[in-house]
């Protein structure tokens, strides 16, 4: 698909009204979205990054924009966006913002996402972002990048594809993050032949920018533009060698006793509330190197404490130091999310997958497996296609035994592009949903610096038979800020981002009982749909307010949650009152949790083909498929239902209870 001149004319009127020209167009966040481009980028992230049933939506809207028809039925008023002055535009947009109209705010969703993110990441000539001395924030130094180097004992070495090959193996995995990892080390080190398909590519110290755009384009799923279908989530997911581990928050927390015992007595999973299991986390976390030394309390966690402490909860009980699995961090950088440049970060890149070739693992990097090899009832391996310098290479992998571990997003859509039709493949899928409150405070917070997320609060977790909710702080730096900051304007935004190093959002995850799915699309890309019960809701919404009362008695200055109306405490000198409080409190309730009228987010996809005694269940309690012979699932997907905590811990604990059965079955195949 290409846009048509009309069509990059109205992105670029929206665009500019989404970020309009407030000054002198060189000055920081003075200029307009078309000063720096963001047009252009926009319009290249819909038609290189999307598929085509996403790119036929964005075209959809800006078509619909410009309807004087439909502009008649919708607004009352029959006229064309571009030829509407820029105050009206301003009023027609948030008129789709704040719409009873789900497809209304759905439209408006797609484009101020992108359009935010891109104005405070958009790069010049320089490597830097015309907006970054408005926000206070440096931006990453480059002074002594030569001499960051992969450590020779941790260089992993992909295989050379320049022509359709066929590869055999033992073992093919699919994915080499927390769970594909652990599965290969732990057959490898079994003496079993190990080939690792990687669709992302490998970056490394030498390659890491630490720059947002960049990192986000290079390492995360669609470019960092996936959403659910209709855009009420966005879904943060690695693409990349390493996976999440590469770029998470470096969040390690156990599962909880509670879900364990759930997942043995209710899903039927033998030995995961026993030490059997207990001794696998143990493994992982050794080799992770899980400590809280590298947990430094930055000014963010400090206001989390803080706010905790004043209304009398208890560390070590209601709220705790999060452990990190990190080796040398010494809080050196603000970049952490962007790949870690001096491989203190044990993730994949530098555990399990440096194990898995040292026991003589092969790796294919940049190749995306495209569907299963079936035959007789067993998995007999794959098709996938190698992508080097603009060429797709046509890649086929003969395996005796294949694991899954594509992410909860890819492993079911592999599944049903595989033919693979068990009705269970691609349900239940959890997300943790996510939203966050921002507090601003009368001294400099600086939240994207330092050690990422090292407070956490779970004293409200076993609300509602174990599905209450929990809350972390968030390194965002200015694109994800201004992408699920509310917009009331395009002025209004930019006021608000002026406030950004003074600000410290928490973000609230619940253990959502909620349930959604993946399927695919008519050219096999995976699409999401997920809907958050009432329940869940009304979890939501009891954790944006407690987030307020702590950002208050931390002493914060102002308070909002990221609703797309007005939900907030405005910024004043002086403490907030209890009063106001049960104002904000009561206007959570009013406006509640809707699609597209406040900002939701997961970084925690998992339970798409899940675990199970039952029949009912696509995965076996030994992460087998049912149905097809040597075919296991290795990652979240396989999960019963959600953790409750950040779940890499126990994706990689449940991995390595899965290659005990993989490792077997491959013994019995020979």
């Amino acid at each position: 698909m290409e846009l048509s001149g009309a069509e990059r004319v109205t992105l670029r009127h929206l665009a500019d009204t989404i970020v309009p020209r407030t000054g002198d167009a060189g000055e920081p966040l003075a200029g307009s979205a078309s000063d720096l481009g963001v047009d252009a980028l926009a319009a290249r992230a819909i038609l290189e990054y999307q598929p085509p049933d996403v790119q036929r939506q964005f075209r959809q809207l800006l078509r619909a924009v410009e309807s004087p028809v439909l502009n008649l039925l919708l607004t009352g008023r029959p006229a064309r966006f571009r030829e509407l002055s820029p105050e009206a535009r301003e009023a027609y947009v948030l008129g789709w913002a704040r719409s009873r109209l789900g497809v209304k705010r759905r439209g408006f969703h797609a484009i101020k996402r992108l359009v935010a993110f891109l104005y405070y990441t958009a790069l010049t000539d320089d490597g830097r972002n015309r907006n970054w001395p408005a926000l206070a924030y440096p931006g990453p130094d480059d002074a002594g990048r030569e001499t960051r180097h992969t450590p020779p004992d941790l260089v992993l070495v992909p295989m050379a594809v320049d022509r359709e090959t066929t590869i055999g193996t033992d073992l093919a995995v699919i994915g080499s993050g927390a769970g594909g990892a652990v599965i290969a080390a732990t057959a490898a080190k079994a003496g079993h032949r190990v080939l690792v398909i990687e669709s992302g590519s490998l970056q490394t110290p030498e390659t890491f920018t630490q720059r947002e755009l960049p990192a986000t384009d290079s390492m995360f799923e669609r470019h960092g533009l996936m959403t659910s279908r209709d855009f009420g989530f966005g879904v943060l997911q690695g693409r990349t060698v390493g996976g999440g581990t590469a770029i998470n928050w470096m969040t390690c927390l156990r599962p909880p006793k509670f879900t364990l015992e759930e997942w043995e007595r209710v899903h039927g999973i033998p030995g995961v509330a026993g030490p059997g299991f207990q001794a696998a986390i143990d493994e992982v976390w050794t080799r992770l190197g899980v400590n809280t030394e590298e947990a430094v309390l930055t000014p963010t966690s400090e206001a989390l404490r803080r706010g905790c402490e004043a209304l009398g909860y208890t560390l070590g009980v209601d709220f705790h130091v999060t452990p990190k699995n990190a080796k040398g961090c010494g809080n050196r950088c603000d970049y952490c999310s962007f790949g870690c440049v001096y491989s203190a970060r044990q993730s994949t890149l530098v555990t399990y997958l440096p194990d898995a070739q040292r026991a003589g693992a092969k790796f294919l990097f940049d190749t995306e497996a495209r569907a299963l090899l079936l035959k007789e009832g067993a998995v007999a391996g794959l098709e996938a296609v190698h992508r080097r310098d603009g060429k797709e290479i046509p890649v086929k992998v003969k395996a005796r035994a294949v694991v899954l571990a594509a992410g909860a997003i890819h492993t079911p859509a592999i599944l049903l592009r595989s033919g693979i039709r068990d009705p269970g493949v691609g349900h239940g899928i959890r997300f943790d949903p996510t939203t966050a409150v921002g507090g601003v405070y009368d001294r400099p917070i600086r939240m994207w610096a330092g050690v990422p997320q090292t407070i956490h609060v779970d004293r409200w977790l076993p609300m509602n038979g174990n599905h209450g909710f929990w809350l972390e702080t968030v390194p965002a730096h200015p694109g994800l800020t201004a992408l699920g900051f509310p917009w009331r304007g395009g002025r209004a935004h930019k006021e608000v981002m002026r406030e950004y190093p003074r600000i410290a959002a928490n973000i609230i995850l619940v253990r959502d009982r909620s349930a959604g799915r993946v399927t695919i699309d008519r050219q096999g890309h995976p699409v999401i749909t997920y809907r958050m019960s009432r329940g869940d809701r009304g979890t939501m919404m009891r954790g944006i307010v407690e987030s307020a009362r702590i950002h208050i008695a931390a002493g914060a200055r102002g308070v909002w949650s990221l609703h797309t109306e007005s939900c907030e405490i405005p910024l004043r000198e002086g403490r907030i009152a209890p009063a106001e409080l049960d104002g904000f409190a009561d206007r959570v309730a009013r406006l509640g949790i809707r699609p597209n009228a406040l900002a939701l987010f997961t970084a925690h996809a998992m339970g798409s083909v899940p675990m199970g005694a039952s029949e009912r269940r696509p995965t076996k309690p030994t992460g087998e498929l049912r149905g097809v012979r040597n075919l296991f699932i290795g990652d979240g997907s396989a999960l019963p239902s959600a953790v409750g905590v950040n779940p890499m811990i126990t994706i990689m604990a449940m991995a390595r209870r899965t290659a005990d059965f993989v490792v077997q079955a491959l013994r019995l195949e020979y």
